[in-house]
């Protein structure tokens, strides 16, 4: 039993917002069995800008009732079924909110519309309710309301379950892998594939490597990769699929630095966006003929010294603007704003007037290094002890002078000797993106040790 569900409510997030409308329609897999719908008192108020969507104000719901009124009738409509929505996270949150506030734990099934046209119903350019029902000719009236939405809904359902009787939900792994494989592929060699960390490679049937990916579970991650696609490039790929390899790392920060390398190295017909650097911009750092250092953000090349690395322009001005805050630099210096005697952050105590010449340019540039350190490694020279390809051996990256320097795998035996783990490491040139990925991996997961060297 399925029960098609779409709510309106007076906000986006469910932990604040509350429902405005609900409407429930109960399908036995062939046509609908039972329904519900009401508006629901939210008892707060609807912001103006969600009456504009939804048509709903708060005269409508005044004497409507509670959600606690109409409770029991939802449970017991959605009792034993699976909860079906068009993005089921954000109706289904809502629902077990409400509840959980009654002292109720809601649970049930869930099932995303969203999610299954785009593995069912691959190469549209939206998957929106509206362009999607658009698309299908499907009849949407009621646009934004609980009632013509679900009912939508429903009709999306019941073509999405005329593709597939499951939904994706029963079938053998084998019979969920995208159909438009190439002939020569070993569907037995994908599905038997290493659990651990590591990368996979699919070739072509020429033996040219076309995609380099990484997972923390291989399997699953090829798996995933290799599913009913859900864009015309995916299907376009999956067509030349003929060949998997793979490459237990151990540590997903290996896996990292190897995937890099690797689509790098290989420039694979399908990463195409990692071919290029995939953190184009960086951080620089320069003197002005007045001794201030500047910081700033580039599109680096190898002329530039970068400090750090972003995938985005926004990213690093966001970074930089946390920087001035945190250690009081000039808006002006680090090229944020234009700089005058009405400038609003000296007034305020926030700058010490560099970009004016009413600091001096040593007390400045004390600030600008502290701020340089903070986003560096935390010792300039350090072997990263992780995880290797093999419960007997441990994984070593090097970082030498502030730079990524290689990487190289050891025995245990050896841990506590830095010099022999040294003759093991296979050096690297550096690169930002190396530097980004080890970086940001040392602020955020868990490694092995460290070794000071």
């Amino acid at each position: 039993m399925y029960c098609i569900i779409d709510i309106e409510t007076n906000g986006l997030s469910s932990k604040r917002g509350k429902i405005t409308e609900i409407a429930i329609y109960k399908h036995d897999g062939k046509k609908i069995i039972d329904e519900f719908h009401t508006l629901i008192n939210p008892e707060t108020p609807i912001p103006f800008e969600i009456t504009r969507i939804t048509g709903i104000t708060a005269q409508m719901v005044e004497n409507a009732p509670k959600f606690y009124e109409v409770a029991k009738e939802i449970l017991d409509i959605t009792e034993g079924c699976v909860f079906i929505a068009h993005n089921v996270t954000f109706d289904y949150n809502f629902v077990h909110e409400e509840f959980k506030t009654l002292g109720y734990a809601f649970e049930r099934k869930k099932l995303c519309t969203v999610k299954q046209s785009r593995l069912l119903l691959p190469g549209h350019k939206s998957y929106s309710l509206g362009n999607i029902c658009n698309d299908l000719n499907i009849k949407l009236e009621g646009r934004h309301r609980a009632a013509g939405d679900a009912m939508a809904t429903v009709y999306l359902f019941e073509k999405l379950l005329a593709i597939d009787e499951y939904l994706g939900t029963k079938k053998k792994l084998e019979e969920q892998l995208s159909k438009y494989l190439h002939s020569d592929l070993d569907i037995r060699k994908v599905l038997d594939a290493p659990t651990q960390t590591g990368i996979y490679y699919l070739f072509d049937n020429k033996q040219n490597v076309i995609y380099v990916g990484k997972g923390t579970n291989i399997r699953t991650r090829l798996h995933n990769h290799l599913r009913q696609p859900k864009t015309t490039k995916a299907i376009s790929m999956h067509n030349e699929v003929a060949g998997i390899d793979f490459e237990i790392t151990g540590s997903e920060l290996m896996a990292l630095l190897r995937e890099s390398e690797e689509i790098k190295r290989l420039k694979p017909k399908f990463n195409i966006a990692l071919k290029r650097s995939n953190f184009p911009f960086g951080l620089t750092a320069e003197y002005d003929l007045f001794g201030y250092k500047h910081l700033g953000i580039v599109k680096h090349n190898k002329s530039h010294k970068i400090y750090s690395t972003y995938s985005t322009k926004k990213l690093a001005e966001k970074q930089l603007e946390k920087l001035t805050k945190e250690f009081t630099l000039c808006l002006g210096l680090c090229g944020l704003q234009k700089c005058g005697n009405g400038c609003i952050t000296k007034s305020v105590n926030e700058c010490k007037g560099a970009a004016l010449c009413q600091e001096e340019s040593e007390s400045y540039n004390v600030r600008v290094e502290k701020a340089l350190n903070s986003i560096s490694f935390e010792k300039k020279d350090m072997l990263i002890i992780d995880k290797g390809n093999d419960v007997d051996v441990h994984s070593a990256i090097l970082i030498s002078k502030n730079k990524f320097a290689g990487y190289g795998t050891f025995t245990p035996d050896i841990q506590n000797n830095p010099t022999e783990i040294l003759e093991q490491i296979e050096h690297k040139e550096d690169n930002p993106d190396s530097r980004h990925i080890i970086s940001s991996y040392l602020k955020s997961k868990k490694i092995i040790k460290l070794i000071d060297l």
